[in-house]
Protein backbone atom coordinates (compact mmCIF):
# COMPACT_ATOMS: atom_id res chain seq x y z
CA UNK A 1 0.00 0.00 0.00
CA UNK A 2 2.94 2.51 0.67
CA UNK A 3 4.13 1.78 -2.66
CA UNK A 4 1.02 2.99 -4.64
CA UNK A 5 0.88 5.78 -2.55
CA UNK A 6 4.43 6.45 -3.04
CA UNK A 7 3.72 6.53 -6.93
CA UNK A 8 0.70 8.66 -6.49
CA UNK A 9 2.28 11.09 -4.83
CA UNK A 10 4.62 11.62 -7.15
CA UNK A 11 2.15 11.49 -10.03
CA UNK A 12 0.36 14.03 -7.88
CA UNK A 13 3.66 16.36 -8.01
CA UNK A 14 4.93 15.96 -11.33
CA UNK A 15 1.21 16.86 -12.67
CA UNK A 16 0.75 19.56 -10.90
CA UNK A 17 4.05 20.97 -11.46
CA UNK A 18 3.30 20.70 -15.41
CA UNK A 19 0.00 22.43 -14.97
CA UNK A 20 1.46 25.81 -13.36
CA UNK A 21 1.76 26.60 -16.92
CA UNK A 22 -1.11 25.76 -19.30
CA UNK A 23 0.83 28.10 -22.10
CA UNK A 24 4.31 25.95 -21.84
CA UNK A 25 5.12 22.96 -24.47
CA UNK A 26 1.99 20.19 -24.01
CA UNK A 27 -0.61 23.10 -24.48
CA UNK A 28 -4.12 23.96 -22.99
CA UNK A 29 -5.64 20.82 -24.18
CA UNK A 30 -3.58 18.70 -21.57
CA UNK A 31 -3.52 21.25 -19.34
CA UNK A 32 -7.60 20.71 -19.09
CA UNK A 33 -7.80 17.06 -19.11
CA UNK A 34 -4.69 16.96 -16.77
CA UNK A 35 -6.67 18.79 -14.48
CA UNK A 36 -9.66 16.65 -14.31
CA UNK A 37 -7.45 13.89 -13.55
CA UNK A 38 -5.37 15.35 -10.95
CA UNK A 39 -8.77 15.47 -9.36
CA UNK A 40 -9.46 11.84 -9.63
CA UNK A 41 -5.69 11.15 -7.90
CA UNK A 42 -6.69 13.47 -5.56
CA UNK A 43 -9.85 12.01 -4.74
CA UNK A 44 -8.17 8.25 -4.64
CA UNK A 45 -5.35 9.29 -2.44
CA UNK A 46 -7.90 10.63 -0.04
CA UNK A 47 -9.56 7.30 -0.66
CA UNK A 48 -6.41 5.71 0.23
CA UNK A 49 -6.23 7.36 3.79
CA UNK A 50 -9.44 6.97 4.55
CA UNK A 51 -8.47 5.28 7.98
CA UNK A 52 -6.48 8.39 8.63
CA UNK A 53 -9.15 10.74 7.93
CA UNK A 54 -11.72 8.67 9.51
CA UNK A 55 -9.66 8.44 12.86
CA UNK A 56 -8.97 11.72 12.98
CA UNK A 57 -12.44 13.38 12.11
CA UNK A 58 -14.15 11.10 14.64
CA UNK A 59 -11.31 12.82 17.76
CA UNK A 60 -11.20 16.17 16.20
CA UNK A 61 -11.62 17.63 19.07
CA UNK A 62 -10.83 15.43 21.68
CA UNK A 63 -7.78 13.42 22.09
CA UNK A 64 -6.10 14.23 18.00
CA UNK A 65 -2.25 15.70 19.11
CA UNK A 66 -1.75 18.82 17.49
CA UNK A 67 -0.03 17.64 14.77
CA UNK A 68 -3.09 15.56 13.52
CA UNK A 69 -5.32 18.52 13.81
CA UNK A 70 -2.77 20.55 12.19
CA UNK A 71 -2.57 17.91 9.28
CA UNK A 72 -6.44 18.01 9.33
CA UNK A 73 -6.64 21.38 8.71
CA UNK A 74 -4.13 21.88 6.16
CA UNK A 75 -6.15 18.57 4.36
CA UNK A 76 -9.19 20.25 4.09
CA UNK A 77 -7.86 23.57 2.87
CA UNK A 78 -6.31 21.17 0.29
CA UNK A 79 -9.70 19.92 -0.91
CA UNK A 80 -11.24 23.06 -0.97
CA UNK A 81 -7.86 24.14 -3.07
CA UNK A 82 -8.54 21.22 -5.56
CA UNK A 83 -12.36 22.10 -5.54
CA UNK A 84 -12.04 25.74 -6.94
CA UNK A 85 -9.60 24.99 -8.83
CA UNK A 86 -11.30 22.37 -11.21
CA UNK A 87 -14.57 24.30 -10.58
CA UNK A 88 -12.62 27.16 -12.27
CA UNK A 89 -11.23 25.44 -14.73
CA UNK A 90 -14.32 23.96 -15.90
CA UNK A 91 -15.84 27.50 -16.03
CA UNK A 92 -12.87 28.54 -18.44
CA UNK A 93 -12.20 25.65 -20.04
CA UNK A 94 -11.55 25.57 -23.80
CA UNK A 95 -11.17 22.51 -25.49
CA UNK A 96 -13.27 20.56 -23.22
CA UNK A 97 -16.97 21.69 -23.61
CA UNK A 98 -18.75 22.50 -19.98
CA UNK A 99 -21.35 24.72 -21.37
CA UNK A 100 -24.00 22.32 -19.92
CA UNK A 101 -22.68 23.10 -16.16
CA UNK A 102 -23.80 26.78 -16.87
CA UNK A 103 -21.83 28.04 -13.75
CA UNK A 104 -21.98 31.51 -14.48
CA UNK A 105 -20.00 34.18 -13.44
CA UNK A 106 -17.75 36.40 -15.91
CA UNK A 107 -14.83 34.44 -17.29
CA UNK A 108 -12.42 36.91 -15.59
CA UNK A 109 -13.40 36.05 -11.94
CA UNK A 110 -13.27 32.54 -13.03
CA UNK A 111 -9.85 33.15 -14.46
CA UNK A 112 -8.89 35.04 -11.23
CA UNK A 113 -10.23 32.08 -8.92
CA UNK A 114 -8.47 29.70 -11.08
CA UNK A 115 -5.01 30.84 -11.11
CA UNK A 116 -4.96 32.15 -7.08
CA UNK A 117 -6.47 29.00 -6.13
CA UNK A 118 -3.51 26.59 -8.28
CA UNK A 119 -0.75 29.07 -6.57
CA UNK A 120 -2.42 29.17 -3.24
CA UNK A 121 -2.91 24.94 -3.09
CA UNK A 122 0.56 24.32 -4.79
CA UNK A 123 1.84 26.17 -1.50
CA UNK A 124 -0.23 24.20 0.44
CA UNK A 125 1.17 21.21 -1.31
CA UNK A 126 4.26 21.99 -0.75
CA UNK A 127 3.90 22.56 2.86
CA UNK A 128 2.24 18.94 3.28
CA UNK A 129 4.95 16.86 0.95
CA UNK A 130 7.23 19.28 3.87
CA UNK A 131 5.42 17.68 6.86
CA UNK A 132 5.66 14.00 5.32
CA UNK A 133 9.24 14.39 4.52
CA UNK A 134 10.09 11.77 6.88
CA UNK A 135 7.34 9.27 5.18
CA UNK A 136 9.14 10.06 1.78
CA UNK A 137 12.65 9.66 2.70
CA UNK A 138 11.68 6.11 4.28
CA UNK A 139 10.14 5.31 0.95
CA UNK A 140 13.40 6.31 -0.49
CA UNK A 141 15.73 5.24 1.84
CA UNK A 142 17.86 8.28 2.13
CA UNK A 143 20.35 7.99 4.51
CA UNK A 144 20.97 10.56 6.33
CA UNK A 145 24.68 12.55 5.91
CA UNK A 146 26.61 13.17 8.63
CA UNK A 147 27.60 16.98 8.79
Amino acid sequence: MNRIKLILNILLLIVMLLLMDPRSFYGLEFHEWAGLIIGLFFILHKALNWSWIKKVTVCFFKSSPGRARFNYILDVLLLAGMVLMILSGIAIARTIDFSWMNLGGSGMFWRVMHTSSSFITLALFGIHLGLHWKWVQLRFKFKKVAS
